[in-house]
């Protein structure tokens, strides 16, 4: 039986982990004491659920191991997707000790040394840090940033695989490989865990890419997917993730990717996937059905000396390689309203040099022309360095 029962805040306290103290979830803990951010302060009363007869438990330590050389890969479980992630009982458990952590005090924040074992047979020590108090974005002080190091570079074919003509695949290959690594993790900010080279968001607050990322392995690399997700408790149901944490206990969504946050061996299998080349392409995939695919289907509102020209879809009027590198480049980075109305304003004013007045006319109009208005007149030093990039790149605009 569970009574209520008084925690005093400390220093270095947690939601995440008072939750965890107490056998809670972190939103169970939220709406017993009507919190609404994850803020917390030195000497703050929250209550909390104890077992009856109630004492507080004594605040575990936590061991901090020493990093060994080379870890082994647990063997792979049985194909049994229903199970959620549970292997046989713990094995889930014991699956997770394959990421060995040491954890060292810096100045003013943490480091973490992951070193996790890949599939491969290789091994790759990941070198994070907590307290990003440099960045404005910051939401949770004990997230960790993790710049990561797979560049991998998918041959086109595979790009090609997820749905892409030869010359979109030429383009997100060129944006996979400049954008981010395919194994960073930001768990700072309010997307709780963000993930891959484009960071895919966790939280359902700023649309839970992630979710959807994870789903699309499962269904596409079922065997990659139980092998570094399953085996360690993480799994998906109804499009959510869902992990299951030290109890046995099976959390979804928000809740499931706090727990996530706050459990830096998990980042292992995380960055274990994004060293296989299987699971990278459905980080493909999945930016191709966030990106490329709704930034070419874009209608553009163009007007030209005064003359309004509707354009039903960008890839009407914009079909080289290089042009359509710079759209998906700036769609990720600027999101597609923010690309739309930079390539809006760039064709205008070629078409207007050009005095290209219609539709049709639009179809003749010089890509690199465009491409260099834009490096030209933008502000914006991401979208310079991004078109500027891709023109010197070499990458054709017939």
């Amino acid at each position: 039986m569970r009574t209520l029962a008084t925690y005093t805040v400390a220093a270095g306290d947690t939601l995440y982990g008072i939750a965890r103290r107490f056998g809670m979830s972190v939103t169970e803990l939220q709406n017993l004491n009507s919190l609404s951010s994850s803020s917390l302060s030195i000497g703050q009363k929250l209550k909390v659920w104890v077992d009856s007869g109630g004492a507080q438990p004594a605040q575990p330590q936590t061991p901090v191991p020493p990093v060994p050389t080379i870890p082994t890969i647990p063997p792979a479980p049985p194909s049994n997707p229903s199970s959620g992630g549970n292997w046989g009982g713990s094995d889930y458990r014991s699956a997770r000790q394959q990421f060995a952590l040491d954890v060292r005090q810096d100045a003013g924040f943490k480091r973490y040394f992951l070193t996790v074992p890949l599939l491969n047979g290789s091994t790759v020590v990941a070198n994070m840090r907590d307290n990003l108090t440099n960045s404005r974005y910051m939401v949770y002080p004990a997230g960790i940033l993790y710049a990561g190091q797979s560049t991998m570079n998918l041959d086109i074919n595979s790009v090609q695989s997820v749905g892409l003509s030869w010359a979109q695949a030429k383009a997100l290959q060129y944006v996979s490989t400049h954008e981010g690594k395919f194994d960073a993790i930001n768990s700072y900010d309010k997307a709780i865990f963000s993930y891959g080279f484009i960071q895919f968001t966790g939280s359902s607050a700023v649309g839970a890419s992630l979710n959807r990322l994870l789903v699309s392995m499962e269904l596409n690399a079922p065997s990659q997917f139980a092998r570094v997700f399953q085996r360690v408790g993480i799994d998906t149901e109804g499009g959510n993730v869902t992990v299951l944490d030290d109890y046995g206990r099976k959390r979804y969504g928000d809740d499931a990717w706090l727990y996530i946050q706050g459990n830096p061996r998990l980042y292992g299998a995380f960055i274990q996937a994004g060293f296989d080349p299987t699971l990278v392409r459905e980080q493909l995939r999945m930016a191709n059905s966030l990106y490329v695919q709704p930034a070419l289907n874009y209608r553009l509102d163009l007007n030209v000396a005064g003359i309004r020209i509707q354009v039903p879809r960008l890839s009407d009027i914009l079909t080289s390689e290089a042009m359509l590198t710079i759209v998906i480049a700036l769609a990720v980075n600027q999101g597609n309203g923010g690309m739309s109305r930079i390539v809006s304003d760039a064709v205008s004013q070629v078409a207007a040099q050009m005095r290209l007045t219609s539709l049709a006319a639009l179809g003749q109009i010089n890509e690199r022309l465009v491409a260099q208005t834009i490096a030209d007149t933008t502000v914006d030093d991401r979208v310079r360095n991004r078109t500027v990039g891709v023109i010197n790149s070499g990458m054709s605009f017939a």
